[in-house]
């Protein structure tokens, strides 16, 4: 096998608690992550030596910053008997620092796909503890679903799929970074009860989520002040008839779940902010 496709499924989160500030410098969190269908597409072609990453999107770093040169970095690390390269093309679908983990999803479907490629089994659980260091949404992106995770987002428990929902997904021009949302959040001191508890449970029981529990996301009020625009597209979509709306980890995407693709359709057929990304997807399951 000389190359390979991979698709590199974005995520959102259907609950996100921040529960303090660790010693470490990281967040202490409770989330329910959930994939959806918009995907990167990823080439993998062997090469004699050394990792070339290419891509659709000129502003995507392409050198030792990119997460998918790093998770090749470690795939041949913990793989030292291999002494061949790989060039990675990445067809950017995601938009970039939007909050639905695209550099995340890049990095773990570049490691599945080196696996693949080489025709080697893959250490899950070693693969994972090495891809935490390199972002903390990565481990999750390997399979994906519907996950519960804690710690600063490594630590993993799969949950029942909440079944197909369809999404209409919004991401503003504007771009936003995690860690002056997170440093906003504290300087807020936006820590707020939050009944996660029965979120969570409501998952485990394998029923239909129930919106009216306390889904919701602590760096809401964080994200809204650095990018007003979230505000915006959150009335226009409760104007819809969405079963759920909110904002997708530190923004600033906004989703909105519909009972139906038709429904969907509409809204993002009409949709009047013409320079936002706006999508139809639906959920998705483990891959």
């Amino acid at each position: 096998m000389r190359e390979i496709y991979v698709k590199a499924p974005a995520k959102i989160n259907l609950a996100l608690h921040v529960r303090g500030l660790r010693k470490d410098g990281f967040h202490e969190l409770q989330m329910i992550m959930q994939s959806i269908s918009l995907a990167d597409r990823i080439k993998l072609k062997k090469k004699s030596g050394g990792i070339i990453v290419k891509s659709s999107q000129t502003e995507l770093p392409t050198n030792k910053e990119n997460l998918a040169y790093q998770a090749a970095e470690i795939f041949f690390e913990l793989n030292p008997e291999l002494k061949q390269g790989v060039e990675i093309y990445i067809e950017k679908n995601i938009p970039i620092a939007a909050g639905m983990a695209g550099g995340s999803a890049d990095a773990a479907a570049v490691m599945r796909g080196l696996y693949l490629l080489f025709e080697l089994k893959p250490d899950l659980n070693k693969i994972r503890n090495s891809l935490a260091d390199i972002g903390s949404d990565v481990p999750y992106c390997l399979e994906g679903g519907t996950v519960y995770a804690s710690g600063r987002g490594e630590i993993l428990e799969k949950l029942p799929f909440i079944g197909e929902k369809y999404l209409v997904v919004v991401t503003p021009s504007f771009k936003i970074s995690t860690p002056a949302v997170y440093k906003l959040y504290d300087e807020l001191e936006g820590y707020e009860k939050f009944d996660f508890k029965s979120v969570l449970a409501n998952l485990k029981n394998k029923e239909e989520p129930d919106w009216n529990l306390d889904y919701k996301n602590d760096l809401k009020k964080a994200a809204e002040k650095i990018c007003p625009e979230i505000k915006e597209i959150k009335n226009i979509l409760n104007n819809t008839k969405a079963a759920f709306t909110m904002l997708s980890g530190s923004g600033p995407t906004v989703f909105s779940i519909y009972n139906s693709r038709e429904q969907a359709e509409k809204v993002a057929a009409n949709w009047p902010r013409k320079n936002d990304f706006v999508t139809v997807v639906k959920t998705i399951d483990s891959y």
